[in-house]
């Protein structure tokens, strides 16, 4: 019976392996940490376009104003609009009987939002060029902005959502950020390329 002897990993085969390894990490962190950032801010921003999407539909079918509000507590059982800022906070969007944007005892919540998540902020602009607070966009039953008179600032015209990237260019000339832009007609636009979202059309200069 011949002796056994076992198979040891060189010094030079482990600091090969440690470098590839080394490599693939330093280029696999970085893809999967902007992968991660990208759906986060998709999903923050198509939970918005959502909720505008539906308040415009909903004004329109009820014959009546709908609005969607900035809310720290939207999973409330009585939720109530945010005094201050935007609706990365989280939102909901509710029945607006008596036009004032604010939830009131026998306006039914149509549909609510948790908060974006903490690297994203938003920015607003508004028909009368308020700093934005409370942050609230009212659709009348035409489908229109409505003119409310209530609140302290007018409807929400513009939104940009921003994160740790800037204006980073992602690839193809989409940007890392995203705008809203609310048409007069109360369509909510989305805006993806960098160009424009760093353009001098949009009112919020950019991320």
């Amino acid at each position: 019976m011949g002796k056994m002897h076992a198979e040891g990993v060189t010094l030079i085969e482990l600091m090969v392996v440690l470098a590839v390894l080394a490599t693939v990490l330093s280029v696999g962190i970085p893809a999967f940490n902007q992968f991660t950032a990208a759906n986060r801010m998709t999903a923050s921003v198509n939970d918005v376009m959502a909720a505008l999407q539906l308040a415009r539909s909903e004004a329109i079918k009820r014959r009546g104003t709908v609005t969607v509000c900035a809310s720290a507590n939207p999973e409330a059982v009585i939720p109530a609009c945010a005094a201050s800022g935007g609706l990365t906070q989280g939102w909901i969007v509710f029945t607006d009987l008596n036009s004032n944007a604010a939830v009131d005892p026998g306006e039914p919540i149509l549909a609510s939002g948790a908060a974006a998540p903490a690297d994203i902020a938003a920015n607003s602009s508004f028909a009368n060029g308020g700093a934005g607070n409370p942050c609230y966009a009212a659709f009348g039953d035409d489908g229109r902005l409505a003119n409310l008179a209530a609140p302290p600032s007018a409807n929400l015209t513009d939104l940009q959502f921003c994160d740790h990237r800037g204006n980073v260019d992602t690839g193809g000339g989409i940007a890392a950020g995203r705008w809203i832009r609310l048409s007069p007609n109360g369509r909510p636009q989305l805006v993806r390329e960098r160009a424009r979202i760093q353009g001098v059309d949009n009112p919020l200069g950019g991320c």
